[in-house]
């Protein structure tokens, strides 16, 4: 049903673009994409993706989201009118795709998964958040829910890498909610010609522990959509991933700690980056496949290259922008370097909660991208 939906809304949207048509040469220059997870609230409009245009981007990462729920394995994405983030439903995707090809700006698709918990089951009381009586017996009522939970996951979890069920029924079904959100996708990226198709994020121990499901999954995709497909792994374990041979990029989310200072010059990032730019080089060289940063970036913020993933240091934008500087002198010029999806461009943000730290827009670290990208 959800294939048939998504199938639908591409069809009818690429309807009236039927211009359209992916560019088979576009991975043979530099990838300098942004990714962009849209608005709490919807539409796009054109502005987020004509800035990334004028600093040079040539590319946009848009990102999906579908909850894993730990209780009940099930795997839910987001529709029109269903997600509490309008920029990660699908009505928000083909809108966004429309806008990048608007703003001359090609496109990859990088599906994400979150864990989650179902609360389908939750008798869920009236809130109002203005009284104190309503927030604690809300508050009481949520842990009382929570108390009563079955996790089937391996182990619960905050991070999608850690994501796996206890045993292989769980598995089976983790796999066939995968299977069908994925290819839900593939039909998306083929009918609208995306330029770059990613086939998972950062699902560590999926990843290493079902290889053959993977290498299946990717042959699905394949019968769909015939541009280039990818994987974006975490930096942690690019390296053990066995199904690149059927990948046509090598794609890292690449946030390696680069040192423990507080503000690292560009000179000592460089000299952090040397040791893992030698650990991907010859691994490059091993699998024969050109590598694509498909996530990377720094929080503006004091310590940003300890914990790359997020830090809470004091805002500093002077070590965001000594952190791009030292990537880009390190990794730009090497052929088998195929460009980099920044995380993030973002928009601004309608609920409150804290800064976009890893947003480059705005802050002194645009104007390195904005070198390097028009170099």
């Amino acid at each position: 049903m959800r294939l048939i939906l998504v199938l639908s809304l591409s069809i009818s949207i690429a309807g009236g673009c039927s211009s359209i048509q992916a560019d088979s040469s576009v991975l043979e220059e530099k990838i300098k994409g942004m990714n962009y997870t849209g608005p709490g609230r919807g539409p796009f409009g054109s502005e987020p993706f004509t800035s990334m245009k004028s600093i040079g981007s040539n590319f946009v990462a848009l990102v999906p989201e579908a909850t894993l729920y730990q209780n009940t394995l099930g795997i839910r994405h987001s529709y029109s009118g269903d997600s509490t983030w309008y920029g990660e439903s699908t009505e928000a995707v083909l809108e966004g795709i429309e806008q990048a090809r608007k703003a001359d700006l090609k496109i990859m698709l990088k599906p994400h998964l979150e864990p989650g918990l179902s609360t389908k089951e939750w008798d869920r009381p009236e809130l109002d958040r203005t009284d104190s009586t309503s927030r604690a017996n809300y508050l009481a009522s949520w842990k009382a829910f929570a108390a009563t939970v079955k996790f089937n996951v391996r182990e619960k979890t905050d991070w999608r890498g850690n994501l796996m069920a206890k045993d292989e029924e769980g598995w089976n079904k983790i796999a066939e909610g995968y299977m069908q959100y994925i290819l839900s996708y593939a039909v998306m990226a083929d009918s609208m010609n995306v330029d770059l198709f990613c086939i998972g994020t950062e699902l560590k121990a999926m990843a290493l522990e079902k290889p053959d499901y993977w290498r299946e999954l990717i042959r699905e995709v394949r019968k769909i959509y015939d541009g280039p497909v990818t994987y974006a792994a975490n930096w942690d374990s690019y390296d053990e991933i066995t199904f690149w041979d059927e990948l046509d990029y090598v794609g890292i989310d690449a946030y390696f700690p680069l040192g423990d200072r507080k503000v690292p010059s560009v000179e000592e990032s460089i000299s952090d980056w040397e040791k893992y730019k030698l650990e991907i080089q010859f691994f490059q060289a091993g699998v024969g496949k050109n590598i694509i940063f498909t996530e990377w970036g720094y929080e503006s913020e004091e310590y940003a290259g300890k914990t790359p993933w997020g830090s809470e240091g004091v805002f500093n934008e002077e070590v965001q922008k000594n952190l791009y500087e030292a990537t880009f002198q390190s990794f730009w010029s090497e052929s088998w370097f195929q460009g980099v999806f920044v995380w993030r461009w973002s928009p601004k943000n309608e609920f409150g909660r804290g800064r976009y730290n890893f947003s480059p827009k705005g802050r002194i670290a645009e104007k390195v991208l904005e070198k390097w990208f028009k170099e």
